[in-house]
């Protein structure tokens, strides 16, 4: 039957059909609204569509205001000729479809930060040829008098890590972070150098080096896990096959009786040197065999630098680690104090290179390589070390899967990068009701068998046993830290495995002659303070007996946005200096667009030659031996107008009055962030906030749903005043207080000092109380309320202007309980951002020491989700009263006494 015979004229016809006419409806309506001629910035896509297709950072909504504000077109529905932006593909869509025209986001964001039209032949998702692109940068001589001769067979290598400039030099490849600083990118040989003179370094280092992007990944799937949680209704369906493959695992582990049961459980997954086995996908023939992920091909030398000494720079280093950690311990000689620049040669020998290993197979270990060592180091210790290159479509493919996989079964997880989580699998195993053993062998075999590479887990009670757990199970293994075991097995954890424990800690802890766990529980808290501080002692105290008091955070708010150049920084004037902070505020910029935010604090971060440091740096085109200026502003207001971030920037470096001739590294970073987001959320609680109606007050029925919870809770959001009150029975002021505490926030001055020792931590209130309030009855005649002297000559009707607080903070006592009561009700499922609302609240509830109420809300919460046996719920509650005790713990250094239901 043809298709005029099946579907009667429905009117679109002249069109060609109802899609025809959705999709001339859309694009019309972009022509008339946002792409608009008058809301331009530039025509850099004049004549240029797009179609985004999945997950992209920047998100499709994204690039669909970046299109318009700069001349281009974006499509919701696929047209023949448009460019499609793409992250990540599936292999099935991979195989069925042109690759010519797929490319990266970043080639919208890279041509907006260059202010023209890029190639984007150079940002294809998929090539040919896997070869990466070389930098073509030309080198810049203050004398000139000497041209640079390499080795055409020999790479340097890209670095793109987080460096602490007050160690002068870099500390290895970062996995994770909000800020990207790029350090000797890979140049093209015989080819003269650039430097950030050079008005186009900027736009062509991230055009061309795409390194940089494993600095971002970390940050990338953190964003990535908030938008699956915001997106998902918590339904599981693919746990059912996941428990029919673990009961189908034939077991040959001894299980303890503690294996099954349902306490906490936290789990660490980390892939097994996770660059190495990327690229070995491709290479099994490597396999078995000392192989590390360097640009440097190693044991070739290159011609010797003029000006370059390398002793007088390493001395420097060294001499600078030396006095940190004499000063951290108290120990002025005597000491061994090792470092990466102990075995580096002069870099016309073949043991000076100063590559850095991004990451090294276990054979190459067992010969005392390691992650971040330079490779001249590395050399000596392993003569037959193997290098292969940077396969970075292949982390990326290798990294969503692994997220994919975990998410489809739970998504109580928190991003550390992008190959490691930590996981809450405590409701999940209870749903499951499967072992721990079972769980993580059916779960590494998922992973190995998508992926091609393994991984380790570890499980624990909480996130640093789960972390150690982890340790003990590399490679491809997995290990459970069982509570009986926590004990025997803390006793011989070496003080540096532990988070946190840096090198001037640990050197501290063995100069008073600790070096485990085991032994530094001989110390007492306060004498662990007196040592370290009583942040640093108080958390050692705890992790050297397996403790960990801090949650897992499953929505990632970032903190700061910025970018760091510590490599070919080198000026001759303040004009180009100018110049280029005027580029790498255009980057801060762009970074800002894509992540939606505003910033009111802007740093800026300088490296600047040492004194007594060489002009030329050891490490061809690096910053070296430095001293680090960090100075910043805050502004009013936040903003991310660019003319405003500039225009600080440069107005902060003036001020430090330096020879630009003496720059070596230079970041921006902008924090103190708000969200200017724009992206619905469907959470109840969320979605009254974020409505302006206000609406007449409610009768005396009970809220059914979250549809008329507006209807129960009001408040007058076109003005910061609190709304007044309709006379009821001439109440006074300080009859109409709070029914719990007897006061009037906005009314009496905050007390300060201890706490009333009326109000403990331990508090028990009335039965009657409680269970009135349960009821949703009033409590107030039930409560001794001391009453405060009323103002004379105070006008009836006062509106007395406050500054609104967020979320609940804003609501009275009263509304907050009924609010709760119908978001119970409502029979929906719970949301994280609803969750966040109500965690919010109850810690400034702490916080201002108002312990009655916390404690009210919290057994009410625990006893109505108790009640509702919702599976749903249960990460609720347990998210509730783990942040309502660490908060309790903070001020009072006491838990709160919560009911058993």
């Amino acid at each position: 039957m043809r298709r005029d015979e099946k579907f009667s004229d429905n009117g679109f016809e002249a069109w060609g059909g109802y899609m025809q006419a959705k999709i001339t409806k859309l694009e019309e309506q972009f022509s008339s609204g946002i792409g608009k001629a008058d809301n331009r910035l530039t025509n850099i896509f004049n004549g240029i569509s797009i179609y985004v297709n999945g997950f992209t950072i920047p998100s499709a909504d994204e690039l669909k205001e970046l299109m318009a504000k700069h001349g281009g077109v974006y499509h919701t529905y696929q047209r023949s000729d448009d460019f499609v932006i793409a992250s990540n593909l599936p292999d099935t869509k991979v195989k069925n479809m042109s690759l010519a025209r797929v490319v990266k986001p970043e080639w919208i964001t890279a041509s907006i930060t260059a202010n023209r039209l890029l190639d984007y032949k150079d940002y294809l998702l998929y090539r040919n040829s896997k070869t990466q692109p070389k930098l073509n940068f030309t080198h810049t001589s203050r004398t000139d008098s000497f041209n640079v001769h390499v080795n055409c067979e020999r790479k340097e290598s890209v670095k793109v890590k987080e460096t602490s400039p007050s160690d002068g030099y870099q500390k290895g490849v970062a996995r994770d972070n909000h800020s990207n600083t790029l350090n000797e990118p890979e140049f093209q040989k015989n080819q003269p150098t650039k430097t950030a003179a050079d008005p186009n370094f900027i736009s062509e280092f991230y055009n061309n080096s795409r390194l940089h992007h494993i600095s971002q990944l970390g940050a990338c799937f953190k964003q990535y896990v908030n938008d699956l949680r915001d997106e998902s209704n918590f339904e599981f369906p693919a746990r059912n096959d996941l428990k029919s493959r673990i009961l189908a695992i034939d077991s040959v582990t001894n299980h303890s009786s503690a294996a099954c049961n349902h306490l906490k459980t936290i789990m660490h997954i980390d892939m097994d040197c996770f660059f190495v086995s990327v690229g070995l996908r491709n290479k099994p023939e490597l396999r078995g065999k000392p192989v590390a992920v360097t640009h440097s091909k190693g044991g070739q030398p290159r011609t010797k630098r003029p000006g370059v000494d390398r002793a007088t720079e390493f001395n420097l280093y060294k001499q600078k680690q030396f006095n940190k950690i004499s000063k951290a311990t108290g120990i002025a000689e005597g000491f061994e104090l090792k470092t990466r620049v102990d075995n580096i040669t002069d870099e016309d020998d073949k043991f000076g290179s100063m590559s850095e290993i991004a990451s090294c197979s276990y054979e190459a270990r067992a010969k005392g390589v390691k992650n971040g060592m330079f490779m001249g180091e590395a050399l000596k210790l392993c003569p037959d070390l193997l290098t292969i290159q940077y396969d970075f479509e292949g982390y990326k493919e290798v990294a969503y899967t692994l997220y994919n996989t975990i998410s489809q079964y739970t998504l109580d997880i928190e991003a550390v990068s992008c190959d490691e989580m930590y996981v809450d699998c405590t409701e999940l195993l209870k749903t499951l009701n499967v072992s721990v053993h079972d769980f993580a062998f059916a779960l590494r075999e998922e992973i190995k068998n998508k992926t091609g590479c393994p991984c380790s887990t570890g499980f624990g009670g909480n996130r640093l046993q789960a972390r150690l757990a982890t340790k003990q199970a590399k490679p491809d293994g997995q290990f459970f830290l069982t509570p009986d075991l926590v004990d025997e097995f803390m006793f011989n954890i070496n003080l540096r495995d532990l988070p946190g424990v840096g090198r001037q800690i640990s050197q501290k802890l063995e100069s008073l002659g600790h070096v485990t766990c085991g032994s530094l529980q001989i110390l007492s808290l306060a004498s662990l303070q007196n040592h370290l501080g009583n942040k640093t002692g108080s958390q050692l105290y705890d992790q050297c007996r397996g403790c960990d008091a801090h949650p897992l955070t499953f929505h990632t708010v970032r903190k700061s946005v910025s970018a760091e150049v510590n490599y070919g920084i080198r000026f001759e004037n303040n004009e180009q200096c100018e110049e280029f902070l005027k580029q790498l505020s255009a980057e801060v910029h762009s970074r800002m667009l894509q992540f939606k935010v505003m910033g009111k604090c802007i740093t800026l971060k300088l490296l600047v030659r040492a004194k007594d440091a060489p002009v030329e740096t050891a490490k061809f085109m690096g910053h070296g031996f430095c001293d680090p200026i960090n100075k910043s502003t805050t502004l009013q207001n936040a903003t991310n107008d660019i003319n405003i971030i500039t225009k600080e920037v440069i107005a902060i470096c003036k001020k430090q009055n330096i020879d630009p001739k003496e720059l070596r590294g230079i970041g921006i970073q902008i924090t103190k962030l708000d969200s200017i987001s724009n992206k619905q959320v469907s959470g109840p609680i969320s979605k009254f906030f974020k409505s302006k109606a206000i609406r007449p007050e409610p009768q005396q029925n009970k809220p059914e749903s979250f549809d008329n919870v507006q209807n129960v809770l009001r408040t007058d959001q076109r003005t910061n005043t609190i709304p007044s009150t309709p006379k009821k029975n001439k109440v006074t002021q300080s009859e109409s207080k709070s029914p719990i505490l007897g006061t009037s926030k906005y009314n009496l001055p905050k007390k300060r000092g201890r706490p009333s020792k009326s109000v403990k931590p331990e508090v028990s209130t009335s039965k009657n109380v409680m269970t009135k309030f349960l009821q949703g009855e009033s409590v107030s005649h039930d409560i001794c309320v001391k009453k405060e002297p009323v103002k004379e000559n105070v006008p009836k009707e006062t509106c007395t202007k406050i500054e609104p607080k967020p979320g609940l903070l804003n609501l009275p006592w009263e509304k907050v309980r009924e609010l709760l009561r119908a978001w119970f009700d409502s029979g929906q499922t719970p949301k994280p951002w609803d969750v966040d609302l109500i965690v919010e609240y109850l810690r400034e509830m702490v916080t201002s020491k108002n312990i009655d109420k916390v404690y009210i809300l919290v057994n009410f919460i625990k006893r109505k989700i108790t009640e509702m046996k919702n599976d749903n719920w249960n990460h609720v509650v347990n998210c509730v009263v783990e942040e309502v005790q660490n908060a309790m713990l903070a001020v009072y250094g006491k838990k709160l006494l919560i009911n058993d239901f």
